[in-house]
Parts: C-alpha cells; sequence; structure tokens
C-alpha cells in the first residue's frame, strides 16, 4: 500500500512509520487516513509484531492538528476521518505501538503519542496541549488520557495554561517511559520493537487488552478480562513452545499460534 503523508519502512517483525506532512507534521486528514490504513494493512500481516510512530525530521513529531483545516470545519465541513476513532484505534490495538518522540509534539500531536502503548522522548524536545490559547480544548483524547497518565493537577496545570514541558519533567511525570538524545531516540526504539517482534503475539494481545480495558473497570471485571486472556494463552502452542524453550535452556521461537 502507498502512503502520501507517511514513510513506512518494513523491517524484520515491525514497520516503522514517520510522519511526512511538511512543514510541521500536522495532523492533517491525509496523515490520519494513512495511519488508519497502516494499522488495518498492520493487523491482517503477521509478520508485523510491533509498530514505531515518529516524525520526519528533526524538529516536529508533529505540531498538532492542521489549522489551515479549521476554517472547513468551523463552516461546517465534515472530516473524511476523526482523529479521536483512530487514536482509540492505536489505544486499543493488539500489537504494541511505540512514539518515538524525536522533536516537539503539541495539540494533536502529543495526543496522538499518548494513544500509543509507550513513548520515548527527544531530551531537546518539548511536548503540550497549547489548544486553550487558541480558546480550544484538546479535542483528541487530551482531556482524558492525561489526567490518566500525570494525574489530575499536572495534567489540568498542562492544559489551563497551554505551557510546555521538557523531557525531563515528562520523564518524572510518567507522561514518557524513557528520554535520549535525539539522534538515538528513533534507534532505542526501533530496538525495543525488534526485541517485542521476537515475543509471543498471543499473550502481547492478551497483556494490553487487558491493561487497558481493565483500568476503565473494577479489579474484580479487569479479572475476568485477565482469565479469558489466561486460558487463550495456556491453550496456544506459544505456551507450550515457552515452557519446552525454558526447560532446554535455549530461546524461544514464538510463532503466533
Amino acid at each position: 500500500m502507498e502512503f502520501t503523508k507517511l514513510i513506512v519502512e518494513k523491517k524484520e517483525g515491525y514497520v516503522v512509520a514517520a510522519i511526512n506532512h511538511p512543514p510541521a507534521n500536522a495532523m492533517a486528514q491525509g496523515v490520519l487516513l494513512d495511519l488508519n490504513a497502516l494499522l488495518d494493512q498492520c493487523l491482517e500481516d503477521d509478520e508485523v509484531r510491533a509498530i514505531v510512530i515518529t516524525g520526519n525530521g528533526p524538529k516536529l513529531f508533529s505540531a498538532g492538528a492542521d489549522i489551515t483545516e479549521f476554517a472547513n470545519l468551523q463552516a461546517g465541513g465534515k472530516p473524511q476521518i476523526n482523529g479521536v476513532d483512530v487514536y482509540f484505534k492505536i489505544e486499543k490495538y493488539p500489537k504494541p505501538i511505540i512514539a518515538a518522540i524525536q522533536g516537539g509534539a503539541f495539540g494533536g500531536g502529543l495526543e496522538l503519542a499518548m494513544a500509543c502503548h509507550i513513548r520515548y522522548m527527544s531530551a531537546s524536545a518539548q511536548v503540550g496541549l497549547p489548544e486553550v490559547k487558541l480558546a480550544i480544548l484538546p479535542g483528541w483524547g487530551g482531556t482524558q488520557r492525561l489526567p490518566r497518565i500525570v494525574g489530575k493537577a499536572k495534567a489540568l496545570e498542562m492544559m489551563l495554561t497551554g505551557d510546555f514541558i521538557g523531557a525531563e519533567e515528562a520523564l518524572q511525570w510518567g507522561l514518557v517511559t524513557k528520554v535520549f538524545p535525539r539522534e538515538e531516540v528513533l534507534a532505542e526504539a526501533e530496538k525495543f520493537a525488534a526485541r517485542l517482534a521476537k515475543g509471543a503475539p498471543i499473550a502481547m494481545k492478551a497483556i494490553l487488552r487487558a491493561a487497558n480495558e481493565g483500568l476503565e473497570l473494577t479489579v474484580e471485571e479487569g479479572i475476568k478480562i485477565e482469565q479469558e486472556g489466561s486460558a487463550a494463552c495456556f491453550a496456544s502452542e506459544d505456551a507450550r513452545e515457552g515452557s519446552m524453550a525454558f526447560l532446554q535452556k535455549r530461546p524461544a521461537v514464538f510463532k503466533g499460534k
């Protein structure tokens, strides 16, 4: 499949997708459509076990929603695809998705990163939700995901002021998982994706589902989802392979069956 707003490279076990919409990698309709198509394609491809999303160029992961498209929406136009839907799809995706934030991530760009399962960030980058400065609010899940990640008070501080924060603060708040020098962020994200690609797909799918859905439920309800995943894992060939590899003291080879 050809993409107009993404640079997509398939590697051994994983895919790297770079947002390519200069000058700011804004989350325009074309970017969202490409991301949605990529997710559908990778879901059907058993060779792809993880996805890395980054921005093309050193300065910006994504500056957020495409302001040039606002006029059409304010005039009553309807988008072809909604960022909320794409971000939900990422969050609930059954394969791990890693955001490699090599440059600034603002507004819809940070909302995209927050929908990803893991976030690596450049030490020189900044992130923020500045929508309030345009008299609007983060409308692609930011008001809901940010408080769940960093806590209500810190999230409100960011959203009510629209101020940006740096990598060290983002790391301390738990907004990102790890921080690296800018030139190492993508390589480290790919290294992690390659490691996950060698893991057990059925087990990872079950873990992602239990963690995502369980957070919105009671512990008892979440454990029911966990037990469903556990049953699926124990019935798999991968579980038998994992046990045999452990006993034979060799690396396991998981086939997702």
